[in-house]
Protein backbone atom coordinates (compact mmCIF):
# COMPACT_ATOMS: atom_id res chain seq x y z
CA UNK A 1 0.00 0.00 0.00
CA UNK A 2 3.01 2.30 -0.16
CA UNK A 3 2.69 5.55 -2.07
CA UNK A 4 5.98 6.35 -3.76
CA UNK A 5 7.47 9.36 -5.48
CA UNK A 6 6.37 8.44 -9.01
CA UNK A 7 2.83 7.48 -7.95
CA UNK A 8 0.19 9.06 -10.18
CA UNK A 9 -2.87 8.20 -8.07
CA UNK A 10 -2.69 11.82 -6.91
CA UNK A 11 -3.18 13.29 -10.40
CA UNK A 12 -6.83 14.16 -9.71
CA UNK A 13 -5.85 16.01 -6.52
CA UNK A 14 -3.18 17.92 -8.43
CA UNK A 15 -5.73 18.88 -11.07
CA UNK A 16 -8.16 20.13 -8.40
CA UNK A 17 -5.44 22.21 -6.73
CA UNK A 18 -4.19 23.77 -9.95
CA UNK A 19 -7.24 24.14 -12.19
CA UNK A 20 -8.34 27.76 -12.19
CA UNK A 21 -5.95 28.64 -9.35
CA UNK A 22 -3.79 31.74 -9.57
CA UNK A 23 -0.35 30.51 -10.56
CA UNK A 24 -1.59 27.08 -11.60
CA UNK A 25 1.01 24.44 -10.79
CA UNK A 26 3.26 27.18 -9.39
CA UNK A 27 0.72 28.46 -6.85
CA UNK A 28 2.80 27.23 -3.87
CA UNK A 29 6.27 27.47 -5.43
CA UNK A 30 7.19 30.69 -3.60
CA UNK A 31 6.43 29.06 -0.25
CA UNK A 32 7.59 25.49 -0.86
CA UNK A 33 10.06 25.79 -3.71
CA UNK A 34 8.11 23.07 -5.52
CA UNK A 35 5.38 23.04 -8.15
CA UNK A 36 2.14 21.24 -7.35
CA UNK A 37 2.65 17.82 -8.90
CA UNK A 38 2.16 14.14 -8.19
CA UNK A 39 5.67 14.27 -6.66
CA UNK A 40 4.58 16.82 -4.01
CA UNK A 41 4.42 15.13 -0.56
CA UNK A 42 1.41 17.10 0.66
CA UNK A 43 -0.63 15.85 -2.29
CA UNK A 44 0.27 12.27 -1.36
CA UNK A 45 -0.79 12.93 2.24
CA UNK A 46 -4.13 14.34 1.05
CA UNK A 47 -4.66 11.28 -1.15
CA UNK A 48 -3.92 8.92 1.74
CA UNK A 49 -6.36 10.74 4.05
CA UNK A 50 -9.07 10.66 1.40
CA UNK A 51 -8.55 7.06 0.23
CA UNK A 52 -7.18 4.95 3.08
CA UNK A 53 -9.68 4.47 5.89
CA UNK A 54 -7.00 3.58 8.47
CA UNK A 55 -5.16 6.82 7.74
CA UNK A 56 -8.38 8.86 7.98
CA UNK A 57 -9.17 7.25 11.34
CA UNK A 58 -5.66 7.98 12.62
CA UNK A 59 -5.91 11.61 11.47
CA UNK A 60 -9.28 11.97 13.21
CA UNK A 61 -7.83 10.39 16.37
CA UNK A 62 -4.77 12.69 16.13
CA UNK A 63 -2.46 9.65 16.08
CA UNK A 64 -1.37 9.89 12.45
CA UNK A 65 2.14 11.04 11.63
CA UNK A 66 3.51 11.95 8.21
CA UNK A 67 7.10 12.52 7.24
CA UNK A 68 9.99 11.67 5.01
CA UNK A 69 12.30 8.71 5.51
CA UNK A 70 14.72 11.13 7.16
CA UNK A 71 12.13 12.24 9.72
CA UNK A 72 11.23 8.59 10.42
CA UNK A 73 14.89 7.72 10.98
CA UNK A 74 15.44 10.67 13.30
CA UNK A 75 12.24 9.87 15.20
CA UNK A 76 13.32 6.26 15.73
CA UNK A 77 17.01 6.95 16.41
CA UNK A 78 16.13 9.50 19.09
CA UNK A 79 13.68 7.27 20.92
CA UNK A 80 10.42 8.21 19.21
CA UNK A 81 7.79 9.43 21.65
CA UNK A 82 10.10 8.66 24.55
CA UNK A 83 13.06 10.52 23.03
Amino acid sequence: KAIVWLDTRTAETVQKLTQGAKGGKDRFRETTGLPVSTYFSAVKMKWLIDNVQEVKKAVDAKTCMFGTIESWLIYNLTGGRNG
